[in-house]
């Protein structure tokens, strides 16, 4: 696995799937604070033959302010899953700073990559926002899993962060748009997001897209 040759100062996070022996493995992995990705050497049913990336933060969650930004390139052929430990836990803002977090993903011919993270929960006045974008050829592979909490439920933390709003984009090699969709909520003057969101507590997308599928 190659850990050296730092990219630039705003990328935290930089991911290389490549064959290795007929099999899918990580050539390339680099993160730094507040990112750290973990590639557990033995993890799912051995004859999948994917590689596995658990994606985290120092701290147990996303701080006020913190920037992330990471890029995954899964070459032909291969097959990586990515995930988390736990929920992504998003801090109590500090004054109006906001959180970031930002994947670029490049899926390559015959290849397979399945984003698949716990849900993103906000605590009580976070402010988050995510983008992903998903490069992707005619006959690449995408699972994608996109979704999130009203908050700190047990706690009495329902839709009680100030804002939140996710990006997702998928793209053709021409760089054409295949799907996107954007998710935004913000406490307002005149209704709060615990109003709007009434009883429902988790909100979800998946996304599944292959050679002759694109479905949200």
């Amino acid at each position: 696995m190659e850990l050296d040759a730092e990219p630039a100062a705003a990328t935290t996070g930089v991911v290389r799937v490549e064959k290795v022996r007929g099999r899918s493995a990580v050539t390339r992995c680099f993160a730094k604070y507040p990112l750290k990705i973990i590639v557990p050497s033995k993890v799912g049913h051995a004859s999948s033959g994917a590689a596995w990336l658990y994606a985290l933060t120092y701290g147990g969650g996303i701080v006020s302010g913190d920037r992330i930004s990471c890029t995954v390139s899964v070459g032909d052929g291969c097959t990586a899953a990515m995930t988390t430990q736990a929920s992504t836990k998003v801090y109590k803002a500090v004054g109006l700073k906001c959180s970031e977090q930002v994947l670029e993903a490049t899926v390559g011919k015959d290849a397979l990559l399945a984003a698949i993270p716990d849900p993103v929960t906000c605590f009580s006045t976070a402010r988050y926002y995510q983008k992903q974008v998903f490069h992707v050829s005619g006959d690449s592979n995408l699972v994608l899993v996109d979704w999130f909490t009203s908050g700190r439920y047990e706690s009495g933390e329902k839709w009680d962060f100030n804002s939140y709003k996710s990006v997702n984009h998928i793209l053709s090699e021409e760089h054409q748009p295949l799907f996107i969709d954007s998710v935004l909520l913000e406490q307002g003057s005149n209704c709060s997001i615990a109003e709007r969101m009434q009883e429902y507590n988790v909100v979800a997308m998946v996304v599944l897209l292959g050679y002759d599928t694109c479905t949200a």
